[in-house]
């Protein structure tokens, strides 16, 4: 898995914490963004199976802190 930390243009900064090579755990945190306007992204390997994203184009809001996906594994 990747994790991409997005600074949104001039409105913000993306701090990285951990270094390459370190081992994380699920909690462990990894950077914090300054000054709002930023958003990440996950990436997964093809063979990874996530499921239970919202449908696209629904006409209501996803709570801030709520789960948006299942990945399973193994």
């Amino acid at each position: 898995m990747a994790f991409v930390g997005v600074g949104m243009d001039e409105v913000s900064t993306c701090e990285i914490t951990v270094r390459e090579g370190q081992h994380i755990r699920k909690g462990d945190q990894l950077g914090m963004f300054h000054f709002g306007g930023s958003s990440h992204c996950l990436l997964f390997r093809k063979e990874v199976k996530v499921d239970g994203f919202p449908e696209v184009g629904r006409d209501e809001n996803v709570p801030v802190r709520s789960k948006v996906a299942v990945v399973h594994s193994g």
